[in-house]
């Protein structure tokens, strides 16, 4: 008996979609007023069989402040740093350290098991582990034409 394999035609779109994103966000200038400018933590995402992993650079951000949220299969990341009083008063010759919101939302590459995310904070790197949902439970549902 052959056996078929799944195949997702719209995969390569994806990836084309999200390189192209990355490009803009390299080269396209912030036009919105600094408060309103959302700057997106580096990340990297990848997986093994059992699970989605997300790593992100969080220099300088405190662990109270940072929002994690999961909905459908979108990772959003969110947040704010704050600066002291001390700093804002400061006379700068070059400012490129940015402060205020930031925000990074990433379509998760395959159904996770949503009550066992854990993420963990340590040194400025946000970890996140994404169990996936195993093969037995994913479900197929056929459809019957009438």
């Amino acid at each position: 008996m052959t056996k078929l394999m799944k195949s997702n035609p719209w995969k390569e779109f994806v990836s084309i979609r999200d390189e192209f994103d990355r490009m803009l966000d390299i080269f396209r200038p912030c036009m919105l007023s600094e408060e309103g400018c959302a700057k997106k933590p580096m990340i990297d995402v990848s997986e093994d069989e059992k699970n989605v992993f997300v790593k992100a650079e969080l220099p300088g951000i405190k662990k109270e402040d940072i929002s994690l949220t999961l909905e459908e299969d979108i990772l959003t990341l969110s947040g704010k740093s704050n600066q002291t009083q001390e700093e804002k008063k400061a006379n700068y010759y070059r400012k490129e350290i940015r402060e205020g919101a930031f925000s990074r939302s990433i379509k998760i590459p395959s159904p996770v098991e949503k009550e066992k995310v854990s993420a963990t904070y340590k040194d400025g790197l946000l970890e996140i582990t994404l169990p996936k949902t195993p093969e037995e439970e994913r479900k197929t549902v056929r459809i019957a034409v009438e």
